[in-house]
């Protein structure tokens, strides 16, 4: 890549950050932020930290951090709809950060550049970042654990091993211990494919699992003493709930096989892979492609730059996949190791039907993204037209000064598929909510 080109992606960094943070102070349109911004507020007029109510009523249904965060941003800042959202869109910026690290690892500037514009552009993670659920969190959880895990596995230094821990942690305090699953998995992938299984025994791994167990002890106690020391009371119509094996079982894999006091009947195994193709979009079909590379590679016995990205990644999305509780969202947590998995592929020379391939993939999401946009607008009547066409200005203006400066083709089309999600998501969240 020549270094003229380097200013341009620093724009569309700019840019993206910009759109993902646009929807800071947007009011609330679905059920879940509400509620969870209440329950962080009861924190603070309780003054009570270890206990979650909503309603006047305990409430046992996710973990504690998320709440932890939204009332310390409480605390600091006043209770309001931008201060609920903002450590959230902090854990989603620490995502970036720790996705571009991450790769820098294994990979080029280039490669790392590419897939934190792949993560920033994704359709529902621009979404997510106006609808604030725990899933900004854990994607920040995740691929830092995964990094500093894989700084521990190269060689044994405290920084590592404490934050790895730490951030685990932190992971599993927010959705359960499910989290271990992309976490773990990607490690055991990079010692299976590596040949060094019995790594996974050693003393820096043991002091690993040992410290995550005891960080997450603030969980535990907040759950023994809300629940476990009150078996009288009544929770899902029940008696005698323990909040410690709700937390250890039933948050989670007890939705996955459907016998937590939370279920839901069905399941479709194919959901995600078409779920993924306007949530993941404007990259999922190279993201397929790249996963159908990479397992080619590895059936041939060609070594990858490393294997935790596609083993986390698509061990919790067959999980996923393979559960009878299936949520959109879900795999958000994982864009970041998608996001790495798919940047090589979305520039570099490939094969003639590679590069058909993904020209029909390139120009079916501008088409189809750009056409949304427009007829979202043209639908819902927007109160600020003048808003809807400056943002159209800057979308045109972006084309024209990556057309004009980026010679390389390859390069010029993945810059331009990374502009049509900036401009439907922009005018749908500042606009359309709003009007």
């Amino acid at each position: 890549m020549k270094k003229t080109d380097k200013p341009i992606y620093l724009l569309l960094f700019v840019v993206a950050f910009a759109v993902n943070m646009a929807g800071i102070n947007v009011n609330f349109f679905t059920d879940d932020p509400g509620l969870y911004a209440a329950i962080a507020k009861n924190m603070i007029y309780k003054k009570d930290i270890l206990q979650l109510f909503t309603h006047g009523q305990d409430w046992l249904d996710k973990p504690h951090f998320p709440f932890w965060m939204a009332a310390l941003s409480f605390k600091l800042f006043g209770i309001s709809v931008w201060a609920y959202r903002l450590p959230a869109l902090l854990f989603f910026l620490i995502s970036a950060r720790y996705t571009y690290l991450f790769a820098r690892k294994y990979y080029d500037w280039e490669v790392s550049a590419v897939a934190v514009l792949i993560l920033m552009t994704s359709q529902y993670v621009l979404m997510a970042n106006t609808d604030v659920r725990a899933e900004p969190y854990l994607m920040g959880l995740i691929i830092g654990s995964i990094y500093h895990i894989a700084g521990l596995e190269e060689r044994f230094n405290y920084k590592d091993l404490l934050l790895a821990a730490l951030l685990t942690a932190c992971a599993i305090m927010t959705k359960g211990i499910f989290v271990i699953v992309p976490i773990y998995g990607a490690l055991l992938g990079q010692l299976l494919f590596k040949k060094r299984f019995v790594t996974v025994f050693s003393p820096r791994f043991i002091g690993l699992y040992l410290l995550t167990l005891l960080f997450t002890l603030p969980e535990i106690y907040a759950l023994y003493v809300q629940f476990d020391l009150h078996p009288e009371k009544t929770v899902f119509d029940k008696q005698n709930v323990s909040g410690i094996k709700w937390f250890l079982w039933d948050s989670q894999f007890g939705r996955f096989v459907n016998t937590g006091p939370i279920a839901r009947k069905g399941g479709d195994p194919s959901f995600y892979l078409h779920t993924l193709l306007w949530a993941f979009g404007p990259w999922c079909l190279m993201f397929y492609y790249a996963v159908y590379k990479s397992g080619r590679k590895i059936y041939n016995k060609v070594q990858l730059p490393e294997y935790y990205t596609i083993s986390g990644g698509l061990l919790l999305l067959v999980l996923f996949s393979l559960s009878g509780f299936q949520l959109p969202f879900y795999t958000n947590i994982i864009f970041p190791l998608f996001a790495i998995v798919t940047a090589p592929y979305c520039y570099k020379q490939l094969s003639v039907r590679g590069n058909k391939f993904r020209l029909i993939n390139q120009w079916a999401y501008i088409v189809l993204f750009t056409v949304l946009c427009f007829t979202v607008n043209l639908l819902l009547k927007p109160a600020n037209w003048w808003l809807f066409y400056l943002d159209c200005a800057g979308f045109f203006l972006l084309i024209t000064l990556i057309n004009k400066q980026i010679k390389d083709l390859h390069r010029k089309a993945f810059l331009l598929i990374a502009l049509p999600p900036f401009l439907p998501i922009c005018t749908w969240s500042r606009h359309c909510i709003l009007s």
